[in-house]
């Protein structure tokens, strides 16, 4: 199988003849940018639909492309157990002890049968051991268990906060999100609320509007203190008393309150905050497939969960570049309950904004069932791939054939739907019908064996053993990369360092000048810090730099905005101490917010007006020499990181650009060789019209193998789209023929040698063009890329210096 492998190919298993039903030696290869336009897996339990949405999340890994998967089931931790030494001892772990038992053997002995039961598998699909390593290290795999702590938790603490500028700035979009938010709210909480008309909603999709429009984020604390004492006085036209009066508003409070006190919702406050960019990339940036289990939970709390999550997701998808290349990958495992046809569930609204808009900014969606009735078939529409099993009723094909109908008709392509309603009706175990709008017919093909071991849904026990590791892992602090220092409370970090000297600043009650604040020479700014209590004095700087590097293309103008401490000392001040401000200069006061505010002891420098004139001197000088900005050069993409861009986020948008790069090259190459391929094959057709007389079976038999073979490798290398399946079995049956009819064993034999050398021009053509590609994908896997690193110092006079100031900061 390495000859497909990073050629954006996804190894799902081989076709089925459709006549024999029989298992064919040409592999399905699906094109990995086909599932931008999403995906539909529908089968009954025992279809082997898990195997197949286990398959393609492999595939996906494999080729360096992200991947969150909802697992309602509890099956798709599954992923987890990959065990490249198909050994006794790797199974026996995680094997079924019940199954064991029945089995009349040990967990031991057990372990050691299935492992190499699936040595068995893995080699009848032409994998092994080698292929699962490539599996585990193409991608980070992490188990995520929102509500429990059993497997990695999530924390929903950042999934109320202010959505991103793009959002904010689409009136529809802001009041999608608002509306499910609140719906989802309302639902966890057990309050039975109509969106967009019941009170409670209006109520609650109002202050989520209002605060995000405002840039603030809400928590249920805060969202549950503003609901009793909401920071608006008119709900539409009416005054907030009459639209929902302060009894009534307080009823709800107590509602929401009783869900944030209940004693198992504080694990929905720990673990990793639900990040869409955490759950796609590691720290370090390298690929991840996040596997999130909600099959611990109740409906309510899976309905609250999954209308968070695809919010998250529409929020991250509007903040990407367009592509039309698979960047990431959405695989719900069980969709029925959250897009059903006539309901409208939180869930739907998301939905349905990621199937009609997800696929301009590369993000695929695949959804999951065994429930074919209870979907929204007008929505699946959207979707371009079916992957169909076998089916529970008559209704539930009915309503499948509905799904594939409207996909066709959306597509425009043809749509045979009594041919397909037959195919259905003959469906065996592992075997799926595939109809790809982006192809010319649909195909039956057997599921490969998958990598990972199906031992079926793993237990809360099973699930904390599993991800002990990555959850300690994950608790421990990330050291912070080079490119972005972690940030420090100013005032405690110089304390700690002892730059106010031996003791801790001294706190006095100062006078007031006329507009409040320690009184000082007119001749010196001071600014204040809003909200201090007790204040102790710094220096500010503001300046403008500029910087511009023609080679590399930059010209960029920053503000830097920073502190540093003042002392008594003989140097009273030194920039080199200087740590960036944790505020904006435009919050700055003149005069503190705060009467009954103290203040340390100011230095006497800082009391002097000509030290601010050296100050600036030197803030100058520093600025120039230190404020350099790094950034992060790829020499074989010749790709630039954007100023503030870290060594992470580069590497992400680097194998994004590198991916299409590779996907327009690789529909190159495969352009470039149909052409060879068809002209080839037509020399072969002509060849078979000079055969008179018909030869031994045997004969035309090894012929029709020969070029049978010949088609299946260029038909996988190639593509459906490339040369099409019926140029292909022509070529085959014109090959077929050679050794059927024929008179004289003189013309026999020419064309049989005829053939033979086309053959071997054929061999030695998908040589040629499985080196073409295999030389694509190798110039654009730029995962393992050492990056330069680049210094870019401030342009001669390009240090502005706007402010030097005494500053007031909060202790």
């Amino acid at each position: 199988m390495t000859s497909y492998e990073k050629l954006g190919l996804f190894y799902l298993g081989r076709e089925i003849d459709t006549t024999s039903k029989a298992r064919l030696e040409a592999p399905l290869l699906y094109d990995s940018s086909d599932l931008v336009t999403h995906g539909v897996i529908a089968g009954m339990t025992g279809s082997g639909k898990t195997g197949l949405g286990i398959d393609l999340i492999e595939e996906a890994a494999i080729d360096g492309v992200p991947v969150i998967a909802i697992d309602p089931k509890g099956d798709l931790g599954n992923l987890l157990l990959t065990f490249p030494g198909l050994s006794g001892p790797e199974f026996a772990p995680w094997v079924n002890p019940d199954e064991a038992r029945r089995a009349g053997q040990t967990p031991e002995a057990f372990g050691a049968a299935e492992a190499a039961r699936w040595a068995k598998g893995l080699a009848e699909w032409d994998q092994d051991g080698s292929r699962i390593e490539r599996l585990r290290h193409a991608a980070d795999f992490a188990l995520f268990t929102p509500g429990s702590a059993s497997g990695r938790p999530l924390s929903i603490v950042q999934s109320f906060g202010a959505p991103a500028a793009a959002i904010v700035n689409d009136p529809e979009l802001l009041a999608d999100r608002a509306t499910t938010a609140a719906t989802s709210v309302l639902t966890l909480a057990g309050v039975n609320a109509e969106p967009l008309r019941s009170r409670e909603h209006v109520l609650l999709s109002t202050l989520f509007t209002e605060a995000w429009r405002a840039g603030a984020s809400l928590d249920l604390p805060a969202l549950i203190t503003q609901v009793q004492t909401p920071p608006l006085t008119r709900v539409g036209v009416l005054d907030l008393e009459s639209f929902y009066p302060a009894k009534d508003r307080f009823a709800l409070a107590m509602q929401l309150n009783q869900l944030l006190a209940a004693p198992g919702f504080g694990a929905w406050l720990q673990g990793e905050p639900l990040t869409i960019d955490r759950l796609f990339y590691t720290e370090q940036g390298r690929p991840r497939v996040s596997i999130i289990s909600i099959a611990h939970l109740d409906d309510q709390e899976r309905m609250f969960f999954v209308t968070l999550l695809l919010n998250e997701l529409v929020g991250w998808m509007r903040s990407q570049r367009g592509t039309s290349s698979l960047r990431a990958l959405v695989y719900f495992d069980e969709i029925a309950g959250f897009l059903p046809p006539v309901a409208n569930p939180p869930s739907k609204g998301p939905l349905l904004t990621l199937l009609k808009q997800a696929r301009a900014f590369g993000l695929g969606l695949t959804v999951a069932t065994q429930n074919p009735v209870d979907l929204d078939y007008k929505a699946l529409a959207n979707c371009g791939t079916w992957m169909l099993g076998r089916l529970q009723t008559d209704r539930d094909k009915a309503r499948v054939l509905d799904g594939l109908e409207g996909a066709s008709g959306r597509a425009g392509t043809g749509f045979d739907r009594s041919g397909l309603d037959a195919l259905l009706s003959s469906l065996g175990k592992r075997v799926f019908l595939l109809h790809n709008v982006h192809e010319k017919a649909p195909v039956l093909f057997e599921t490969r064996w998958t990598m990972s071991y199906l031992r079926g849904p793993l237990g809360r026990e099973e699930i904390r053993t599993l991800t002990a590791p990555q959850s300690a892992a994950a608790a421990a602090p990330a050291a912070a990369p080079a490119s972005a220092p972690a940030q420090v409370p100013m005032v405690s970090a110089f304390a700690a360092e002892g730059r106010y000297g031996e003791t801790s600043p001294k706190l006095a009650r100062n006078s007031y000048a006329s507009g409040g604040g320690p009184v000082l020479d007119s001749a010196i700014a001071q600014y204040f810090v809003p909200g201090g209590n007790a204040y102790v004095p710094m220096v500010l700087g503001v300046a403008r730099i500029s910087y511009s590097d023609a080679k590399l293309g930059l010209d960029e103008t920053r503000e830097v905005v920073v502190l540093t401490p003042i002392t008594d000392g003989p140097v009273a001040l030194d920039w080199e101490h200087a740590e960036p401000a944790d505020f904006a200069v435009n919050d700055l006061l003149r005069a503190p917010d705060n009467a009954s505010a103290t203040f340390a002891a100011l230095p006497a420098p800082a009391a002097r007006a000509r030290s601010y004139a050296t100050w600036e001197k030197d803030f100058a000088r520093w600025a120039a020499q230190s404020q350099s900005i790094e950034l992060f050069k790829s020499p074989r993409a010749k790709l630039l990181s954007a100023p503030d861009e870290s060594e992470r986020d580069f590497r992400i948008r680097l194998g994004s650009d590198a991916r299409e790069a590779r996907d327009a090259g690789l529909a190159k190459v495969r352009e470039r060789y149909a052409g060879k391929v068809a002209t080839l094959q037509d020399r072969i057709r002509r060849a078979e019209q000079t055969v008179q007389v018909q030869s031994e079976q045997a004969t035309g038999a090894k012929l029709s193998a020969a070029v049978s073979i010949g088609a299946t490798i260029f038909g996988a290398l190639l593509g459906r789209k490339a040369v099409s399946a019926s140029t292909l079995g022509r070529a085959t049956t014109a090959a077929r023929g050679m050794g059927k009819v024929g008179r004289e064993a003189q013309d026999v034999t020419r064309a049989t040698e005829n053939v033979a050398a086309l053959t071997e021009q054929l061999n030695d053509l998908q040589a040629a063009l499985e080196t073409a590609l295999q030389a694509v994908s190798a110039e654009w896997d730029l995962s393992a890329e050492p990056l330069e690193r680049v210094l870019v110092k401030p342009k001669r006079g390009g240090v502005s210096v706007q402010l030097v100031a005494l500053a007031w900061v909060s202790s």
